[in-house]
């Protein structure tokens, strides 16, 4: 941001932007914003070429034929000029074109004075007007201090050469003083005009950046907050916390992770954990649960919040069978087994702190799910009677027997054994009026 806005500065003699790269956007920039602007300018010199090669007898002693002449002749630049236009994409080059028209026009003028005898009066008020139509389309000061000398060597050789009987000393002095405010006025509107365009430019670039970074810290806050608790949180909303009637709650553990990990290096061992925890936010991902935390090497996931989910047991079942299949089966992870539990009921959720954020559970509901993963079998998902109801339909169960859990005292708890097929779950689901 602050390179950008080093990189505006203007040459002081030619007001060309410094930086060759924002000096080539500014042309094409501007020359397409000027092109229409070119093509009415050029197209109003044909036309008044073709209008004054008439009118210019009728006020002169100039012949109809010469000046017709003249007019067509001038009007065929003008046209050439104008079809040029394809090719001036730039601002350097409709100015450059339209200051050479305008050179052409000016001399031309300079020299129907002469062969008229009206030089005094008639032909600095047309190259007047001339100077004009350059101020209106705003012509870069380099091509018009161009034109000016041009015209101005053409005046001053009239000027020599005038034996007339009046003088052109007030004709010279206005076409002086035309000159230099075209001139001033030309260089004060470039400079403002290049400044507001890099002006533009560092607060599209400013905007862009802002727009980087908050995208960056709107996903790194969906990293640690479900999405619509995230748009809470920057609305303002504090304290956030909601209770959920209705969802299931996963705890998965390493077995043996701290004599495995004795072993190895902390490299080793975060990115063992970051490879195979990044594979579960996945298979989280792609069942619509929310993935709540992980301690340690234990793992916590939670379906039917913040949204309600109306299948989240049978969701987090299959999350479970999906992760002891994938960390079972997977090359990465050799010798590496989990223990997990499952309970299903209600808990309260919220945001925790206000410089680290973090969405977290709390309830008996997350706390018998926690006692059943570390009551459970390694290589086995441990589900209590509540998650087991929600989900008969599609898993089939083995029942342990009562199985004591720390602050609940003796459960009937059960263990996932494997799918019940398709056609079977349809049938059920039909039966008893549930969705799949």
């Amino acid at each position: 941001m602050t390179e950008m806005i080093h990189r505006g500065g203007l040459d002081p003699l030619t007001l060309r932007l410094i930086d060759d790269e924002l000096e080539d956007q500014f042309q094409l920039e501007e020359g397409a914003a000027g092109l229409a602007g070119y093509r009415i300018i050029t197209a109003a010199t044909v036309v008044l070429w073709l209008i004054g090669g008439v009118l210019i007898p009728l006020g002169s002693n100039i012949s109809f034929a010469l000046s017709v002449t003249v007019g067509g002749a001038m009007a065929l630049v003008g046209a050439i000029a104008l079809i040029a236009s394809t090719w001036a994409n730039t601002m350097n080059r409709q100015h450059a074109l339209a200051s050479l028209l305008t050179s052409a026009n000016g001399l031309v003028i300079l020299i129907l004075a002469v062969a008229g005898d009206f030089v005094d009066g008639y032909a600095v008020a047309a190259i007047m007007l001339l100077f004009l139509f350059g101020f209106v389309s705003r012509t870069r000061f380099v091509f018009a201090a161009l034109r000016t000398v041009v015209i101005g060597i053409g005046l001053a050789v009239v000027v020599a050469g005038h034996d007339g009987p009046g003088s052109l000393v007030l004709d010279v002095f206005f076409f002086i003083t035309a000159g230099i405010a075209s001139l001033v006025g030309l260089r004060l509107l470039e400079r403002n005009r290049r400044h507001l365009w890099h002006q533009r430019m560092v607060v599209e670039e400013q905007g862009a950046a802002i727009e980087v970074e908050r995208s960056e810290s709107e996903r790194l806050l969906l990293n640690v907050l479900p999405r619509t608790v995230s748009e809470r949180l920057r609305r303002g909303e504090s304290p956030i916390a909601d209770d959920y009637p209705d969802v299931s709650v996963m705890f998965a553990d390493i077995v043996g992770f701290t004599p495995t990990s004795a072993g190895m290096s902390a490299h080793d061992v975060i990115t063992m954990l970051s490879d195979l925890f990044s594979m579960f936010d996945d298979l989280v991902a792609e069942r619509g649960l929310e993935k709540i935390k992980t301690i340690g090497d234990a793992y916590m996931a939670a379906g039917g919040l913040p949204e309600p989910l109306a299948d989240h047991a049978v969701r987090m079942v299959d999350l479970a069978l999906e992760m002891l299949e994938a960390t079972e089966s997977s090359s990465h992870f050799p010798g590496l087994s989990l223990r997990v539990g499952i309970h299903s009921g209600p808990v309260a959720g919220g945001v925790i702190g206000t410089r680290k954020f973090a969405f977290d559970l709390w309830g008996s509901t997350v706390n018998q799910a926690a006692r059943l993963e570390t009551t459970g079998i390694p290589g086995r998902i441990h589900v209590s009677e509540e998650t087991k109801q929600l989900t008969g339909h599609v898993f089939r169960y083995e029942p342990r027997e009562e199985t004591e859990l720390r602050g609940f005292g003796t459960m009937k708890t059960y263990l996932v054994a494997d799918r019940i097929p398709l056609d079977t779950v349809t049938a059920i689901s039909e039966a008893r009026g549930r969705p799949r």
